[in-house]
């Protein structure tokens, strides 16, 4: 089955980590999730889930314990540090959740890909994704994170063995999580956007063709279609699946990156200071934390694109072969009106789209919150010296 050939690179980490299924089978019909995948899954949810309650009761409860400059954070660094760490947990925790939820769903989708592949197959489909040099990109980035962290966390905090053990293991939960839903979403859409793509440039040749409307032709043109629609489907489901963990971890990439921006401003602030230029600062954990969820969010982002606008640019295709004859026209109207009612779009669970435009618009509002977050920060240091 090609789509398992095109994914195999990327698969057996996101089915350890349980973001894939294991599923079982060699062929369309004997393709499924086994009874082994379920309860791996489960376990895997379960362990996740146990953990992040305990975590996250200890983080909420002794956040004074977790500050990585105890001498430097005003109250307003402790609630951003303790709510980030909080978001931390949950967005690790709802993309496994959600995952072994819909895993039989995801199944589904996997076969309906694989039967749509024999069909490609036949009419000349050989392409194949790799990603590589984004996953050693993605990869790296994560690696330094979690390096810089240990630094930070081990070296130059007060902070006690045990809690220790607990921040580096929340740091790494979520970065191999994040790193590993990234590249496994970007192979998986890029997959997708390679067979469009195929239709859609034998679908632009089709209509360079002669206009006589014979039935070869129409049968051509009616497989073609009926294709492209099934893929439209299937893109809608892969959005359904991977939906919920895209809100969460753009949820927390968001604050991560406005927190991180914020943390790396005050730091400067107190480097500034003369009374302060002793206090040991967290620059490069900052650095590194908007650096590696900038990427990430980059590489979701430019698949997500990529698919959308490979989909969408079948409708154009398909009004030029509109005029080729009136024997298409019926054939082709129903779906030119669906896809000019409704472009296809990957949505974070329907809260907003996610594109290339979405980098920007998050930066856009980083910025908002990050003046915002200073003016708190100024009013608690006057404050301060009042007193």
């Amino acid at each position: 089955m090609k789509i398992f050939q095109d994914i195999q690179a990327i698969a057996r980490p996101s089915q350890i980590c349980a973001l894939l299924p294991l599923y079982s089978g060699d062929d369309e019909e004997s393709f499924r999730l086994g009874a082994l995948g379920r309860w791996y899954g489960r376990l895997v949810a379960l362990i996740i889930l146990a953990s992040s309650m305990t975590f996250g009761e200890d983080v909420l409860f002794a956040s004074r314990e977790y500050r990585l400059v105890a001498s430097a954070q005003g109250d307003t660094e402790e609630i951003n540090r303790t709510i980030e760490t909080l978001l931390c947990i949950v967005s690790y925790t709802m993309m496994v959740l959600s995952s072994v939820i819909n895993a039989s769903h995801h199944c589904r989708t996997l076969r309906d890909i694989a039967k749509i592949d024999e069909y490609l197959v036949v009419n000349g489909f050989r392409e194949s994704y790799s990603c590589r040099n984004l996953s050693i990109l993605v990869t790296s980035a994560s690696s330094g994170v979690l390096a810089v962290a240990f630094y930070y966390i081990h070296y130059r905090s007060g902070i006690a063995s045990r809690k220790q053990v607990i921040l580096l293991l929340i740091y790494f939960l979520q970065l191999l999580y994040s790193s590993v839903f990234a590249i496994y979403l970007l192979t998986i859409l890029k997959t997708l956007a390679q067979r469009i793509a195929f239709l859609n440039r034998k679908l632009d040749a089709f209509g360079l063709q002669d206009s006589s409307g014979n039935v070869e032709n129409w049968r051509e043109l009616s497989n073609l279609i009926e294709v492209l629609c099934k893929f439209r489907y299937i893109t809608e489901n892969m959005n359904s699946v991977a939906g919920v963990a895209l809100l969460f971890y753009f949820g927390f990439s968001f604050y991560t990156v406005t927190n991180q921006s914020y943390l790396a401003f005050a730091t400067l602030t107190a480097i500034s200071s003369s009374s302060q230029r002793e206090v040991a600062d967290t620059m490069g954990l900052s650095c590194a934390w908007v650096l590696a969820e900038t990427i990430t969010m980059a590489v979701i982002c430019s698949a997500c694109d990529c698919l959308a606008s490979d989909s969408n640019g079948t409708a154009q295709i398909l009004a030029r072969v509109y005029a080729k004859s009136k024997q298409f026209q019926n054939l082709i109207d129903k779906f030119l009106t669906k896809s000019i009612k409704q472009d296809l779009q990957f949505t974070a669970y329907g809260f907003f789209s996610i594109d290339n435009s979405t980098l920007f618009k998050i930066f856009s509002a980083v910025t908002t919150y990050l003046v915002i977050l200073i003016q708190f920060k100024q009013l608690e240091d006057s404050k301060a010296i009042e007193i």
